[in-house]
């Protein structure tokens, strides 16, 4: 009898694997990769998340259930300004999975979600901490739905939503999610307590086995902006988050033009000529998170997030 049970619960382990299996993989398949800007503190260049494996974890909120996720690895390739130095680190892994709708990630032994498609304006919900803050920072934060719609892509119709996060949320995602792809800003939920202290960028590319995008804010996907700039370049934005001016300090010398977007990439303001120690006001545009890129006279472009309060 005991026999024929451990058998019945093989054969059932054995099904259940193939069930999940055997599922099409519409979210990170085989081959897909995410390139995404970095630029701060002197230090420029990509971060790299890579489609590594399936494996299954159990998912703990449903009994008996497990999640074939996708294990998700963090690369990240940079040059220093100020020391020439090239370096590669590894920034861990991530475990996904989905459903038709929605994208679930896991952290502190649960599964959080990360983008639902199916949202509707209006919509909340929480997203967990994606880095080691050393408890600087609140372990989740919650986003809201702004708007949602449809775009084509390589031909493709895919869905996309506009998020943004509520107040006083410490870790947050904003801007356009589009399905298949994730996020035009960092692919993963940022920190919003500490300035400046960042792990991603906007997206310059996706690509998997079949289905490739591109942004187009870097000449490559993993081009690392700035390698033939002098050691003693740098480039300083603040305050960030910005009251009523952002000052602009810039060694060597050298003039940008500066442009102010909403998170919709709607133009808010934009400034021409800018140069080292000039400071530009920001009166009449409202509390909250847009997108600051520069351009300099080589047309190197920097972008940044920035956040306007009272």
């Amino acid at each position: 009898m005991k026999h024929t049970i451990k058998f019945l619960l093989t054969i059932s382990f054995i099904l259940l694997l193939i069930s999940v299996s055997s599922k099409a993989q519409m979210w990170a398949p085989s081959g897909a990769k995410w390139y995404y800007t970095f630029d701060s503190f002197g230090t420029a260049g990509y971060i790299k998340i890579e489609y590594s494996k399936d494996t299954l974890i159990y998912d703990n909120s449903s009994p008996y259930q497990f999640r074939n996720c996708q294990k998700l690895s963090k690369t990240f390739f940079s040059y220093n300004h100020f020391n020439g130095n090239l370096d590669t680190i590894s920034l861990g892994n991530e475990y996904t999975w989905s459903n038709d709708d929605t994208v679930f990630i896991y952290k502190h032994n649960k599964f959080y979600v990360l983008y639902d498609f199916s949202a509707q304006p209006g919509d909340t919900w929480i997203i967990p901490e994606t880095y080691n803050m050393w408890g600087m920072c609140d372990s989740v934060g919650e986003i809201r739905v702004v708007s949602v719609g449809d775009t084509i892509l390589n031909s493709k119709t895919l869905r996309y939503i506009i998020t943004e996060p509520q107040n006083h949320s410490h870790w947050v995602l904003f801007g356009k999610i589009i399905e298949k792809i994730g996020p035009l800003m960092y692919m993963l939920p940022e920190q919003n307590c500490i300035l400046d202290y960042m792990e991603g960028g906007p997206l310059r590319c996706y690509q998997d086995n079949v289905f490739q995008y591109t942004t187009s804010i870097a000449p490559y996907c993993d081009y690392i902006t700035g390698i033939k700039e002098p050691d003693d370049y740098s480039l300083m934005i603040y305050p960030n988050p910005a009251i009523h001016t952002l000052t602009i300090k810039c060694q060597p010398s050298e003039l940008y033009d500066i442009e102010i977007t909403s998170i919709h990439s709607t133009k808010i303001r934009e400034y021409f000529n800018i140069g080292n120690g000039m400071t530009i006001k920001l009166n009449g545009i409202e509390p909250g998170f847009y997108i600051l890129s520069l351009r300099n006279v080589r047309l190197n472009i920097i972008k940044t997030k920035l956040q306007v309060i009272l």
